[in-house]
């Protein structure tokens, strides 16, 4: 009897990858990479076109992990090795809120929202188990940011639970070590709901690739390493199989921002990668779309349809509620900026076409409504003391964010100011009655 005729919850599976830019997969475009894996689970589910996330790492784990906009919780950049600061412990995160309906869950790869202090570390917010990293995979001795910040790092450190099990990490077998952990858990957990977020480190600089894999591609560790995301995925994907999982399971493949456009300083010894953001403008760090429109896909068997390309705006916000709509679950008591987008993913409604969305670098750079988009900033957040001139943009006519609306459209220019003001007002005076 499967899971399914049980009425048994649904598990959730969650895969983010690192710095995968919109045209770096076979099913948005890329000529360059082969993902028959990630292209296959596109035909069996929806593959989204307009999809969300911060600009940079931090902010949207943030944004993933409680469902609440990164800007409430000031975390509006990357955390380096040294940084005190990150997730709140109070913070609800979808871990704690699954744990209250009996389901086990697993943080395996990339953390990066706060890791001086235990209860900072997914064992402290919700998560049964973890395996991972605590920042990126090049946050070691030497990074150029070490010496700017006139900083040590260590060795960077994996962790299996509380304790670390190996330092410094070889970036050449983390695809392997996290895929081998989640076909592990699943293996051990498949008699009972689970939650796994699967945070690949790859293909983020510093770039790797495992014996099999290396030199497979024509365009070096990185694309080696995205084929073997691609293999990873579909290890994932068998396991379900084995354990007669698929039909009760939802599957979700996101990238967490927006392709590097280039290196922005060269080091010796490492090989930069290169990802590809299709049509869009700009990459990682900006707020043009490139760098907070990534690849994500949806597949549920039997509940998702079949081969949808989906072009709604959708927000990785959005994740909590629609998982709850969809498992039939109630969704966190607390304050939540997203919404179900349930009914799009099995095409029933697309009622959400005209709500705002607001992304950007952790801030709250742009608003994004319908065809529209209104830009108060589209620099990282480091250099946000620069004044720019806002932008408007045609999304529907101006992919590339090429043209500059302001003057033409000033009626639509104002009405969209308007509500990333009152957006941003009611964003700060939460952050203000809670600290």
């Amino acid at each position: 009897m499967s899971a399914k005729e049980e009425n048994r919850l649904p598990n959730l599976v969650y895969i983010m990858v690192d710095d995968l830019g919109y045209g770096d997969l076979g099913c948005y475009g890329s000529t360059q990479h082969r993902t028959p894996v990630i292209d296959q689970l596109a035909a069996e589910g929806a593959r989204l076109t307009d999809f969300y996330v911060s600009a940079v790492c931090t902010p949207t784990r943030t944004a993933f992990l409680t469902g609440r906009h990164p800007a409430r919780e000031r975390l509006f950049e990357v955390l380096w090795p040294t940084s005190e600061g990150g997730l709140d412990p109070s913070a609800v995160t979808i871990a704690e809120w699954l744990s209250e309906y009996g389901y086990k869950s697993h943080c395996i790869g990339k953390w990066h929202v706060g890791h001086m202090e235990e209860e900072q570390l997914p064992l402290g917010q919700g998560f049964d188990e973890w395996y991972g990293i605590p920042y990126p995979n090049d946050m070691g001795p030497g990074h150029p940011q070490e010496g700017f910040r006139n900083e040590s790092w260590p060795p960077i450190p994996m962790y299996r639970g509380t304790e670390v099990v190996e330092a410094p990490i070889d970036n050449d077998l983390l695809t392997q070590q996290f895929t081998a952990e989640a076909v592990r858990f699943i293996a051990e957990n498949h008699h009972r709901p689970f939650f796994l977020f699967l945070s690949h480190a790859m293909p983020h600089t510093i770039l790797g690739a495992s014996p099999d894999f290396k030199g497979r591609t024509e365009n070096g560790l990185f694309g080696d390493s995205v084929e073997e995301l691609d293999w990873g995925v579909g290890e994932v994907l068998r396991a379900l199989r084995v354990f007669g999982l698929e039909e009760n399971t939802l599957v979700v493949f996101v990238s967490d921002n927006g392709a590097s456009m280039r290196p922005w300083k060269k080091v010796e010894g490492i090989e930069w990668g290169l990802g590809s953001n299709g049509e869009l403008r700009s990459g990682k760090m900006y707020s043009f779309e490139g760098g907070i429109r990534v690849p994500a896909i949806y597949r549920w068997p039997g509940v998702i349809p079949e081969g949808q390309v989906i072009d709604t705006a959708v927000n990785i916000l959005d994740t909590i509620p629609t998982f709850a709509e969809m498992a039939g679950i109630e969704s966190l008591d607390s304050a939540i900026d997203g919404v179900s987008i349930g009914p799009v993913l099995r095409g029933e409604s697309h009622d959400l076409d005209d709500r705002p969305i607001f992304v950007g670098s952790g801030r709250i750079d742009a608003v994004r409504k319908g065809k529209w988009k209104y830009m108060v900033s589209s620099e990282p957040t480091w250099k946000s003391d620069i004044e720019w001139e806002p932008l408007l943009f045609d999304l529907s006519q101006d992919i590339g964010e090429k043209q500059n609306l302001v003057s033409e459209k000033p009626e639509v220019a104002k009405e969209m100011k308007a509500i990333l003001d009152a957006f941003q007002a009611e964003v700060d005076a939460d952050y203000e009655a809670r600290n």
